[in-house]
């Protein structure tokens, strides 16, 4: 029996429409914050009896009419003649129409007037004595706490990037472009970042034939059993997190990668190609390697760079950053057969055509 609202997803999105928050449902300052008091407003309008009805009813329309998919027009929603975010679509529409030119001005100029208020609130100080000392204190003027730092010009591009591909920009049409350019996306997760020093080991043999150090991945994680050049992992976003709590993360929502020094990657890659090749290492028939054997650890000198800037390769939950070392050799007139590490890896000298039939990683 007591009046208080309940907020969920769907109400949020009902919210940001209905009041044309620029922000995404996840986000603390609208669901957990300022959500509950807009909600707690409508709840409690007329005589408050009915708060039960209205927050299922809010629940509901977010999941029916005001839907991701919803227009904000259709003539059963009981809200269509209240949503802001129609309200802009058509205003947008009216002041330019379709004309990609016109919206791309209007964004640019969004885009500097926001600029210019930001820089004036950054500004905006006053001065006050603290032991002598002169503190600047940021008065946040002309910056709205509920709205996202981007999500109004993220909002004002999408409506016109809407109307200027829209085949008509009928009030509907407007409306509906508005409408869906409210609640903002959540921000992406930054992908995790890696960055591996590569061994690209080539052996030219006595009788011609060209084959590659390749090593098989873990049986489990990222890319399970596949065949790979031997790599390193030198620096990791995630042990990174853990050590200070926090990444530094860019504009484009990735963490910042590291330049990680040349003798550093070739230390570690050194000792990881040692790993594979121990002294007491047997082949998969039982026999001691030995030195002049295209499995001895000769190849840790002669390895070169083969590009001033990494390679990098994109998986959907992380980035690679690849810097790659060449080494040649030859003189081995014998490469068959496959051994094991003492950690479980089994490691294979292959001709690209022995590539082709196992699939190589390309990350």
């Amino acid at each position: 029996g007591h009046c208080v609202p309940v907020v969920d997803g769907n109400v949020c999105r009902v919210l940001a429409r209905l009041r044309g928050i620029a922000q995404h449902i996840k986000a603390p300052i609208l669901k957990d914050k300022l959500g509950w008091r807009l909600a707690e407003q409508i709840v409690r309008a007329g005589d408050g009896k009915h708060a039960g009805e209205i927050n299922q009813a809010l629940m509901e329309l977010g999941a029916t009419y005001c839907a991701p998919s919803g227009t904000g027009t259709d003539s059963r929603d009981p809200l269509k003649d209240f949503y802001i975010s129609t309200r802009l679509g058509r205003a947008a529409a009216r002041e330019f129409g379709g004309d990609p030119v016109a919206a791309e001005k209007f964004v640019s100029a969004t885009a500097k007037l926001m600029a210019t208020k930001e820089t004036k609130a950054t500004a905006s100080t006053h001065n006050r004595s603290t032991g002598g000392r002169r503190v600047a204190k940021t008065t946040g003027a002309g910056k709205c706490a509920l709205c996202d730092d981007d999500g109004v010009y993220g909002v004002i591009f999408q409506i016109c990037d809407g109307l200027s591909q829209a085949e008509t920009t009928t009030p509907d049409v407007a409306a509906g472009i508005g409408h869906a350019a409210f609640p903002i996306p959540p921000p992406k997760k930054a992908k995790r970042q890696e960055v591996l020093a590569v061994a690209a080991l080539c052996l030219k043999t006595t009788s011609g034939d060209v084959v590659w150090l390749m090593v098989k991945r873990p049986k489990k994680g990222l890319l399970a059993g596949q065949w790979e050049f031997p790599n390193v992992c030198v620096w990791s976003s995630g042990d990174e997190n853990r050590k200070k709590r926090k990444t530094e993360v860019t504009e484009g929502g990735e963490v910042d990668v590291p330049f990680i020094d040349e003798m550093k990657r070739r230390s570690s890659l050194d000792s990881f190609l040692s790993k594979i090749y121990p002294s007491d290492m047997e082949s998969d028939d039982g026999s001691s390697l030995e030195s002049a054997d295209p499995k001895s650890p000769q190849f840790l000198c002669g390895r070169s760079g083969l590009s001033s800037t990494p390679l990098e390769h994109i998986f959907s939950h992380v980035k690679h950053t690849m810097w790659v070392e060449y080494g040649e050799l030859t003189g081995a007139s014998d490469v068959d057969g496959l051994w094991v590490t003492s950690d479980g890896r089994e490691v294979q000298w292959m001709s690209e055509e022995d590539m082709g039939k196992v699939g190589i990683t390309s990350g």
